[in-house]
């Protein structure tokens, strides 16, 4: 069964459904243009701030259900970011998509596997606590750093992306990190 079915299936909220639906980036802090490590050759998928670093998720111009090219990066925005996979490696095995679920609300994330790494990008909104986004870093299976954006992300990762690039459903599943609160 492909994402896309499955969150229709659930019966997903109507905003969590509009929002994901359309394809479309959308803005989930300010509606500002977040900066991104992707090129202007590339599509940007996810692109946030987390503060000092860029976090982004870029992809070639042809990607499909048999072309194309999805890589995480992340680091300042002068210098060489962290790439995952490596451009000679097959994406396609180490990128997995999730949708997730909540009352008033939903999400997606797509998270790159490097062993004994997990790096898993998320966007989220849900009624009561409003938009969330950024990565978690698990290792071994335990998440070892939350890094929140910052600021606006965009983000176009939902179950049509999915779909359209042939990224397969991801069996571990992903739970949405506590709100992070000032420390005073």
């Amino acid at each position: 069964m492909s994402l896309a079915s499955a969150f229709a299936r659930r019966g997903a909220p109507l905003l969590a459904a509009a929002l994901f639906a359309t394809g479309q980036p959308h803005a989930v802090a300010d509606g500002t243009a977040a900066a991104s490590h992707c090129t202007a050759g590339e599509q940007t998928l996810f692109a946030c701030s987390t503060g000092r670093k860029l976090l982004s998720v870029c992809a070639s111009a042809d990607l499909a259900l048999d072309a194309g090219v999805v890589q995480y990066r992340f680091g300042t925005s002068d210098g060489s970011p962290f790439v995952l996979p490596v451009a000679a490696a097959d994406w396609r095995i180490a990128v997995r998509g999730g949708s997730l679920m909540f009352s008033g609300g939903g999400g997606a994330y797509l998270a790159f596997a490097n062993p004994p790494y997990r790096y898993v990008v998320y966007t989220a909104i849900g009624r009561g606590w409003g938009s969330r986004a950024g990565v978690v870093v698990e290792k071994h299976g335990r998440r070892i750093a939350n890094l929140p954006c910052a600021g606006a992300a965009a983000s176009v990762l939902g179950p049509d992306l999915f779909a359209r690039a042939g990224i397969a459903e991801d069996p571990t599943g992903f739970e949405l990190p506590p709100v992070q609160r000032n420390a005073r």
